[in-house]
């Protein structure tokens, strides 16, 4: 904050003017935090440094921080309790008394969980599912259309979304999903959630001290859905199930288990597998880990295991809460899009506990939220690889480019509606992130996109809006802890903001290397801010169109007033592109400036002044 104020003073201004209007965007829905964030930047790096304490505690600190974003209140409930009587024949007393307790906890949530959907007609669920996904992905194509059909979405309703994407006029379809999304009680959605990724992690506990297995699978069936208790060996599993309990073994599970539907009669959907590499498998609807209008949990505790899914599955959740948690061995994932943290009017966690591990997406996962979403994607440790893109193209802007919106990217309805908050946070590891188009710590239109990395030397590739852009009155934040890393871009990446948006991109050790080609590297431009900070190390800023990059900003064109652009550099031998010096404050065009500090004394000195 000295060094800002400093960098600020050779402007002639202090840390308020960081403040000016950006919040003009007038949305009819809109999460609270980020309109106050966008006048108020400094927010953004704290609701960074809030995240990342959450993740570093406990499932609590992670349902706190989801609900503050998010702006709900839980509300005190009553529940009405009524445990069902089920022979648990042939089990073992300690794991029979483990599943009264958790089917127990499983009736508490479903008292919660009509409550949260209850002012919602059968079909104007399936319309608020074929208008999200029209929003990201067209519904005339085939294939959509036979996802939202495998999902329960009645035929007529499909047509009638299609006619709307031809529309001239998107608002009265627009507005009316908004008022639909009003309709959701989220506090007992989260509330529910809570408690049935309580009961099934608990449940979990006590399976693992539990060395008196059944010999062959067996199936109990209970009001609300069958429990399949699999026996030793591999298996292959495909029925709809409330909960899969698998001690060890290399099982696949099919397209139906762990998958929650409420539109398709199982709103609450668990898998405990304690062993093996496994294989977690959708089709076209909801797959194993997604939540639609329910509750979804996977809890895979050891083995080298492959996730592949091609929409709604994998920690994806619409109108639902969705956590995947795996645990340990080097993993495998795969999809199309709403994967690998994704959530839009819910709640997403998607947690690998280590190993080396792949995520290939197409878009829309790796930490992405729509519209008030929370998606978010945390990796502990490993030389981990993240792949966004190379399925849809970007047709509107870059022909042979595609669209990424991930690895902590989130996306609101433009004119209309703010999105949500999407994070990607990986705790440790030289890890590798790719995407093209909107990625790494971005967002748009009222939305908060955070990619945090915590250690380890890292590579960074994006084309455009990406490693910590604010487009369109949004708010982005990349933070790098250590290593030495490589930033790579084209435009509008690098501690970029865009049209009233805020980025940041923070490096706090290491020497690292920036390239870009412009509109990057601490750049503003329509009436936005931008800055780059980098704490230590020897590190180069390389830029090909310089009078573009690098600190500049612009004079806002026909608005009232311009942007502000900082690049700034605390310590070690740098070098600039641009001409900046060590040691030296060049100021740049309206209005911005590169601050170089790379002695201790002088500035200790000054600062006791």
């Amino acid at each position: 904050m000295a060094h800002l104020g400093r960098a600020l003073a050779a402007m002639n201004m202090t840390t308020n003017d960081l403040n000016f209007d950006k919040d003009v965007g007038e949305p009819k829905q809109c999460l609270p935090w980020i309109r106050e964030a966008l006048n108020h930047p400094l927010m953004l790096p704290q609701e960074g440094d809030d995240l990342l304490y959450a993740v570093t505690h406990s499932d609590e600190s992670i349902w706190h921080e989801c609900r503050k974003v998010l702006g709900i209140s839980p509300m005190p409930f009553h529940v009405l309790t009524g445990k069902e009587e089920i022979d648990w024949r042939g089990l073992d007393r300690k794991l029979a008394d483990s599943l009264d307790t958790f089917v127990r906890e499983c009736h508490v949530t479903t008292q919660l969980l009509p409550s949260a959907f209850e002012k919602l007609t059968s079909h104007e669920r399936g319309l608020m599912i074929a208008t999200a996904f029209s929003q990201l992905l067209r519904v005339n194509r085939a294939d959509v259309r036979a996802a939202l059909i495998a999902d329960g979405v009645n035929t007529s309703v499909i047509s009638g979304v299609m006619v709307e994407e031809e529309a001239i006029d998107p608002e009265p379809a627009t507005t009316n999903f908004i008022a639909l999304a009003k309709l959701i009680n989220n506090s007992d959605l989260s509330l529910a959630g809570e408690n049935f990724v309580r009961a099934v992690k608990d449940l979990a506990a006590q399976a693992q001290t539990i060395s008196n297995w059944p010999t062959n699978s067996v199936i109990f069936e209970t009001q609300l859905g069958s429990i399949t208790i699999l026996g030793p060996g591999d298996h292959v599993v495909t029925n709809r199930a409330l909960l899969v309990l698998d001690r060890g073994g290399n099982t696949t599970y099919l397209e139906n288990p762990g998958a929650a539907n409420g539109l398709l009669g199982q709103p609450l959907s668990a898998i405990i597998d304690l062993g093996g590499n496994d294989r977690y498998f959708g089709g076209d609807g909801v797959g194993p880990g997604g939540a639609l209008f329910g509750l979804s949990v996977i809890y895979d505790v050891a083995g080298d295991d492959e996730y592949k899914v091609k929409y709604l599955g994998d920690g994806g959740a619409f109108f639902g809460i969705s956590w995947v948690e795996d645990k340990a061995g080097e993993d495998r994932h795969d999809a199309w899009a709403f994967a690998q943290g994704a959530a839009v009017c819910g709640m997403a966690v998607f947690r690998d506990g280590g190993g080396n591990d792949i995520y290939n997406l197409g878009l829309c996962g790796q930490g992405f939220a729509g519209f008030e979403g929370f998606g978010m994607l945390l990796d502990d440790s490993g030389n981990d690889r993240y792949l966004a893109g190379n399925r849809e193209g970007d047709w509107n802007r870059n022909s042979g480019r595609f669209l990424s919106l991930a690895q902590g990217f989130s996306i609101g309805i433009r004119g209309f509606a703010g999105g949500g908050v999407g994070a990607l946070i990986d705790r440790g590891g030289n890890d590798t992130y790719a995407a093209d188009v909107y990625g790494q710590g971005a967002s748009y239109w009222y939305s908060a996109g955070f990619l945090i990395d915590c250690g380890g030397n890292d590579n960074y590739t994006v084309y455009q809006y990406g490693q910590g852009s604010g487009i369109h009155l949004s708010i982005g934040l990349l933070a790098d802890f250590s290593g030495d890393d490589r930033y790579t871009g084209y435009i509008l990446s690098q501690g970029a903001g865009h049209d009233y948006g805020v980025g940041m991109l923070f490096d706090h050790a290491g020497d690292d290397t920036y390239v870009a080609d412009h509109h990057s590297q601490g750049r503003a431009l329509n009436t936005s801010l931008g800055l780059l900070v980098d704490s230590a190390g020897n590190d180069g800023y390389f830029a090909r169109q310089n009078n573009r990059a690098q600190g500049i900003g612009n004079n806002g064109d026909n608005r009232e007033y311009g942007s502000l652009a900082l690049l700034l550099d605390l310590g070690g031998n740098d070098q600039y592109s641009c001409g900046a010096k060590n040691d030296g404050r060049l100021l740049r065009p309206l209005f911005g400036v590169v601050y170089d500090y790379s002695t201790n004394a002088p500035f200790a000195k000054e600062a006791t002044k």
